[in-house]
């Protein structure tokens, strides 16, 4: 497992390093913990060099790229990885949350929070590694992890299913036989022809969802109140 720690404090770095440190050793997982003391070494590491991270354990209050902006960076080019930020103000929570944060961690309650922050995010890494499905298209038999589908769209007897690297794959079953094949709850059908990676979504309007890439999709009139209960649900579980 790949983690980093973004924060122009070496000495809360190191103390957050120190308890991740101990809590993978708990649950028995070997990480490699990269420090950078600010966002622009993030993004040289993510945008240039095309490397990314697991967990990403993020400062918000730093100089001249603050950890709000590289994370809104970062979600705008579909980067799936799990953030986690560390604060010292309350009320940046509220900013916070536009980001989908998978927690949101107070370092005056670090030895308390971060251990169980780390814990739950090694149990959803693990679970969505496991989570692959082989789809039958005109090329044949292809693997394709959950994690890497952004939505998918009726196209008569076929599905087309759009991925997170701009491929767009047509499936040989209906969109009903696919959404079930999928089963997890990760993925909402918004209206009867469309369905969406929560994960993806950006922001949810009234009867539009914008998505990270900044597509907008309908929702159904009749689908619009269920489709905001299970995106506030998966959303409110993160923070």
């Amino acid at each position: 497992m790949d983690i980093a720690i973004c924060d122009d404090s070496q000495s809360d770095a190191l103390l957050a390093r120190d308890i991740i440190k101990k809590s993978l050793k708990e649950v028995n997982i070997s990480a490699d913990i990269v420090y950078y003391d600010s966002a622009e070494d993030i993004k040289s590491r993510f945008f240039e060099h095309k490397e990314t991270v697991d967990i990403l354990i993020l400062d918000i209050d730093m100089p001249e790229i603050s950890g709000l902006e590289l994370a809104e960076e970062l979600r705008n080019n579909n980067l799936n990885l799990i953030i986690i930020f560390l604060t010292n103000h309350d009320e940046f929570v509220f900013r916070a949350i536009e980001f989908q944060p998978f927690r949101y961690i107070r370092k005056i309650k670090m030895n308390t929070e971060m251990p169980l922050a780390i814990q739950s995010a090694v149990k959803v890494i693990q679970m969505q590694q496991d989570k692959y499905i082989s789809l039958h298209t005109d090329d044949g038999e292809i693997q394709v992890r959950l994690s890497e589908i952004i939505c998918f769209e009726a196209d008569k007897r076929k599905t087309d299913v759009h991925l997170s690297n701009g491929k767009i794959i047509s499936v040989y079953r209906n969109i009903t036989e696919f959404s079930e094949m999928l089963a997890s709850e990760k993925f909402i059908m918004i209206h009867r022809c469309c369905g969406v990676n929560i994960d993806f979504i950006k922001v949810l309007k009234k009867d539009v969802v914008v998505l990270k890439n900044s597509e907008m999709l309908s929702v159904s009139r009749r689908k619009i109140k269920e489709v905001r209960q299970q995106i506030m649900k998966l959303w409110g579980d993160k923070i």
